[in-house]
């Protein structure tokens, strides 16, 4: 029997949870069942491309312009699976972008009515899809994303009895999405006796005006762009991820892995990722964050840890098996196509 060949596709290589996910694909398990490549296009393209592939893959979010291009990814690919992974778009996106509901989920229901299938990055987002009538259960899976990186779940846990101040981290890109204006401020608004510093990590368009919100805060740094993500969080205590709205939250499931308690806002996937390992504030409201922030020396920090680095143990051998286990649903250069699952919700 010959392989599966995979092909993905993305319009944008910019550093981030997206780009990093397409690790998954050169993993063991997936590299066992399929040959896997990625292919850029334009993020204004119309023409879709016709490709020696099994199962093609997108990455890139829906729009009026992209029904276009899929409806002809379809029409010159007849015999290739397509997969749509919906990285983006989440109900908290949609309360804060989309002025009309009906137009941006009928174009959501077409756009997803041209692929085979749907991966979500969380239950949270597939439960969106699903009561907004965008997708049937049956055509959908949840699967967790993996960035891959190695080293975390082998860094020592955090020394929380320490009399040194309590290291806060925040990481990823510089961009008001990421919420890290919220929590500039609150760190703003800490009394002298809360012996905590704040690390923020990345870069981003929004760089220059946090670093201006930050001046004369002597208790908030900035590290930079992040090269090496084991060496950035051996120096925090807590990862904080106080995004407006997030499908899944990477940074939050990295923090984890490497045993750092997690203060995450409500927004999207990150409260599900949770558990006991840490804590969820609406980051919305200045007073509740700072609040959780004054709380934090006084919680139970170590059990956090532990508990996040047992909860994601082997997260992206998981994962992996769990896309080499829908790769397999689609034999190769077959017309006719296995009769699809019902969906599936991801617990690790």
């Amino acid at each position: 029997m010959s392989r599966i060949t995979l092909v993905n596709l993305l319009d944008d290589f910019t550093l981030g949870g997206v780009t990093k996910g397409l690790a998954i694909f050169d993993s063991a398990p997936v590299r066992a069942v399929a040959d896997c490549s990625t292919l850029p296009i334009n993020s204004e393209a119309m023409i879709a491309p016709a490709l020696d592939a099994d199962i093609i893959v997108t990455h890139f979010p829906p729009n009026w312009r992209r029904l276009a291009f899929l409806a002809l990814l379809r029409a010159r690919n007849p015999k290739a699976t397509l997969i749509h992974v919906e990285h983006s778009y989440s109900g908290d996106w949609e309360d804060q972008h989309v002025p009309h509901r009906a137009r941006f989920r009928l174009m959501m229901k077409w756009a997803l009515a041209m692929v085979d299938h749907v991966v979500c990055v969380s239950n949270r987002q597939a439960q969106w899809l699903m009561e907004g009538d965008m997708v049937e259960p049956h055509r959908l899976d949840v699967i967790y994303p993996s960035s891959q990186t190695k080293g975390l779940d082998a860094l020592p846990l955090p020394e929380f009895e320490s009399a040194r101040p309590l290291v806060v981290g925040a990481y990823g890109r510089f961009a008001p999405a990421k919420g890290f204006d919220r929590l500039i401020a609150a760190f703003k608004r800490l009394n002298p006796e809360d012996r905590l510093e704040l690390l923020l990590g990345g870069f981003g368009p929004d760089e220059e005006a946090l670093k201006a919100q930050a001046a004369g805060c002597s208790r908030i740094r900035f590290a930079g762009q992040i090269s090496d993500l084991p060496a950035y969080l051996a120096q925090c205590d807590v990862i904080a991820v106080p995004s407006r709205f997030e499908a899944y939250g990477q940074v939050a499931n990295e923090a984890r892995e490497a045993g750092r308690p997690i203060l995450v806002s409500t927004a999207g996937g990150l409260p599900e990722q949770v558990g006991s390992a840490g804590l969820v504030v609406d980051c919305a409201d200045a007073d509740a964050l700072l609040a959780a922030l004054q709380c934090l020396p006084v919680m139970p920090l170590a059990h956090m840890a532990r508990a996040g680095r047992a909860a994601t143990d082997q997260c992206g051998q998981k994962r992996a098996e769990s896309w080499a286990r829908l790769i397999n649903q689609f034999p190769p250069r077959s017309p006719e196509r296995k009769p699809l699952r019902v969906a599936t919700r991801q617990t690790a």
